[in-house]
């Protein structure tokens, strides 16, 4: 391959289109070519979102004449942050079943970062070279020749799969996504203990998910957050070595939120976190019994209580997310989000 090669997209996504949207779309493809799905799913997003990321960067620049390399750099990554948030942190109570969704809309909002990062960088964002920079990106391949040859033998747009995949297939692509998102450790290179623990962790927090909703998603945007801007620092670095200034070294200044606003912001959370316990409590101490005595009881309301704070925590920040995405109009071509 080469960057005279593109993937042919003929489809780019509309303007209308939420990344959950586009993860339905690409799942069928990765349920027809199980054995390849971070491949497909570089893939799609370079054939995708590579138009898209050219007109978004370039509106940046219509935006931000005056803008540097390293300000746009930063912009690209703390836009893609936001975004990946968004669209990945769904999960919680009944939401879990909308894991591998979650997961490869999350994973599809890096790739979109990572293009628009290409582009400052001068490449083509359309090329199927930036396939095998992805891959190596998200550390599926621990070169960009070895990407390049493994390539060779995967489908271009297969056709969507048909019936079932077998479970266990099925929870072991579930368990590469996570993998990939950084929500545990990955690698090519991993023993049968690594990977027992792996599945282990996943499924805690699964269980954890249907519990206490409240505890899991804020957890999940925070390591969502953490993750993307690593990988936009490590992108910045793959495209322009040397190039990494103090805005992508040093985190933390990607968050814009002053230190009074991020107190708040944890205070608020923790009363949030009580709050289920304490109704929990007060409900069982007050003598009501609902179902299974004292205990089942309490179990009882803190789930329900735990769900219904857990959806209006998830909707308040989703509407604030949506707003700075629409502040952002201008990056998208006006693109709406979910």
């Amino acid at each position: 391959m080469n960057d005279g090669h593109t993937t042919g997209g003929r489809h780019p996504a509309r303007p209308d289109e939420s990344m959950t949207v586009q993860a339905q779309a690409l799942l069928p493809m990765i349920w027809a070519d199980p054995q390849h799905m971070p491949e497909q799913l570089a893939f799609f997003a370079v054939r995708r979102f590579g138009p898209r990321a050219d007109a978004a960067v370039a509106r940046r620049r219509q935006r931000k004449p005056l803008a540097g390399a390293d300000e746009l750099r930063g912009d690209a990554i703390a836009h893609g942050t936001r975004m990946t948030i968004a669209d990945g942190a769904v999960l919680g109570g009944p939401f879990m079943v909308l894991m591998p969704v979650s997961f490869v809309a999350a994973l599809l909002s890096q790739a979109r970062m990572v293009l628009e990062l290409a582009v400052l960088a001068g490449h083509d964002p359309r090329s199927e070279q930036r396939v095998a920079d992805l891959l190596v990106l998200q550390d599926v391949y621990p070169s960009t020749e070895a990407a390049d040859k493994a390539l060779t033998g995967v489908k271009r747009s297969p056709p969507g799969g048909r019936g079932r995949l077998p479970r266990r297939t099925r929870w072991s692509l579930v368990i590469r996504m996570a993998e990939i998102l950084g929500l545990m450790g990955g690698g090519e290179e991993r023993s049968r203990l690594q990977r027992v623990t792996s599945t282990a962790l996943i499924v805690a927090l699964f269980v954890v998910g249907w519990v206490l909703p409240l505890i899991w998603v804020p957890a999940l945007a925070a390591i969502y957050r953490q993750n993307t801007l690593r990988l936009g620092a490590k992108t910045v670095q793959f495209y322009t070595p040397g190039a990494v200034g103090d805005r992508v070294r040093h985190r933390r200044r990607f968050t814009h939120v002053p230190r009074v606003a991020g107190v708040a912001a944890v205070l608020r959370f923790c009363a949030l976190a009580v709050a289920p316990f304490a109704a929990a409590a007060v409900v069982a101490l007050a003598g009501v019994r609902l179902a299974g005595g004292f205990w089942g009881t309490g179990l009882l309301v803190l789930v329900a209580v735990s769900l219904f704070v857990a959806g209006v925590w998830f909707v308040r920040r989703r509407s604030r997310v949506t707003g700075r995405a629409h502040g952002d109009g201008a990056d998208d071509g006006g693109e709406r989000r979910p």
